[in-house]
């Protein structure tokens, strides 16, 4: 293979190899201060620890007449809803009632909150600084199968290596945990979840594309 290609590749895996280090800082910062925080909160008392009551009430008036017809449709377009949850200690009510007469609408806006148990706040935060540590772990582990990758791309002479193409497998099947947990997470049909699913099948075909690659050229060599 032309010389120049092969330098071309260990440039850009040498490039690769030292983003990836960046970002393997980044994630450790990241997975300890998920740690750390997700350690403080369970330490947090989980009751009356936040509590909040208070309501709002409001009425708009929009005098259609005084607004140009080609924005009255935007600035009137409040969307109607009703809201009301009460669970683990937090109760939630939000109203938006709209009344049209004549070239004026009435927005009737109620809402209300109040909070006596703050357990499903702390558990709340708890979860979401876990789900962190972890997503920043599977992060880590293909970050760190990624720079082997792009240490083997560094050093080989040619890209159809046995050492490239295990780095290559073992990068492509390093997406897998973080699919799975998607998957667990979102749902099948979550966007993120069939962005994932997409990525991972395509790095591990062009794994499968580079082995048939490396088979034709040790076909061609032996030819030849």
């Amino acid at each position: 293979m032309n010389n120049e290609n092969i330098r071309k590749i260990n440039m850009l895996g040498k490039v690769c190899r030292i983003l990836l280090i960046f970002a393997r800082i980044a994630l450790i910062v990241g997975i300890v201060g998920c740690i750390i925080v997700t350690a403080a909160f369970l330490m947090v008392p989980k009751s009356d620890v936040v509590t909040a009551d208070g309501t709002v009430s409001a009425q708009i008036r929009v005098d259609t007449r005084q607004i140009p017809s080609i924005f009255s449709d935007d600035l009137i377009d409040i969307k109607e809803n009703d809201i009301d949850f009460d669970a683990f200690g937090t109760s939630v009510k939000w109203n938006v009632e709209a009344n049209k007469k004549d070239d004026e609408v009435v927005y009737d806006i109620n809402g209300a909150l109040d909070i006596d148990n703050s357990s499903s706040i702390v558990y709340g935060a708890v979860g979401t600084f876990a789900v962190g540590a972890i997503m920043c772990t599977l992060m880590f582990i293909i970050v760190i199968f990624g720079g082997k990758l792009a240490k083997a791309f560094e050093t080989c002479s040619s890209p159809f290596e046995a050492n490239v193409l295990k780095a290559m497998k073992r990068f492509a099947f390093s997406f897998i945990p973080i699919g799975v947990l998607q998957l667990v997470w979102n749902g099948l049909a979550n966007t993120s979840t069939i962005l994932s699913v997409f990525i991972i099948l395509t790095v591990i075909i062009f794994s499968f594309i580079f082995s048939y690659g490396a088979q034709l050229q040790q076909e061609s060599d032996e030819t030849l």
